[in-house]
Order: structure tokens, then C-alpha cells, then sequence
């Protein structure tokens, strides 16, 4: 399920945030995706230059984080932050954002 999910999530980057599956689960917890969207709140942890989804999967876990953002910094190049809490939203081109409800 990572690894596939893996695929997905870098083909949907490389076509700006537009093929990224509508729903992620992070050990039980369902994210749902927010499209060009940033969610804005208490960043606890950044990475630079993903390689692979699952290092942001396993820092969400790690931080026990509400919401994921995913950028798009250039053709090859994308960064991922885990935030604790989200306080609201703010459209972004090349942005998306998993937060969890629960």
C-alpha cells in the first residue's frame, strides 16, 4: 500500500497536485486532501527534497500531526511540513494539504 501510494503521490506532483488519491490513511487515521491549498498552523517538522512519501507518512506519525503539506519547489524538486495543529487555509498554486478531522 506505501509503495503504490508512493507512485501516486509523486505522479500526481509532477502533474501539479491534480492526480493525488482524495483520501490518505496514516496508521488508521484518514487524511483528506485539500488541493491547491496550504493548511496554516503550528509546523513542527519540514523535509526538503522528498524522495518518497512515506519519509513525510513516517513523520506525521512521529509528530502525531493533524495535517500534512506538500509542495512543488520546481520540475524535480518537492518538500513536505508536518504541522500539529491547523488554524485555517490559504489557496497555493503548486500546494496541497492532508488534514485529519479526527
Amino acid at each position: 500500500m506505501f509503495s503504490a501510494w508512493s507512485i501516486l503521490f509523486i505522479f500526481g506532483l509532477v502533474n501539479c497536485c491534480v492526480s493525488l488519491p482524495q483520501m490518505q490513511y496514516v496508521n488508521d487515521k484518514p487524511f483528506h486532501l485539500m488541493q491547491y491549498t496550504e493548511c496554516r498552523g503550528g509546523k513542527v517538522y519540514e523535509i526538503d527534497n522528498i524522495q518518497d512519501i512515506d519519509e513525510c507518512k513516517l513523520a506525521c506519525v512521529q509528530h502525531d500531526c493533524q495535517a500534512v503539506n506538500l509542495y512543488k519547489i520546481n520540475e524535480v524538486t518537492f518538500k513536505c511540513e508536518i504541522l500539529a495543529y491547523v488554524r485555517g487555509y490559504f489557496p497555493t498554486q503548486g500546494a496541497a494539504c492532508y488534514v485529519s478531522y479526527s
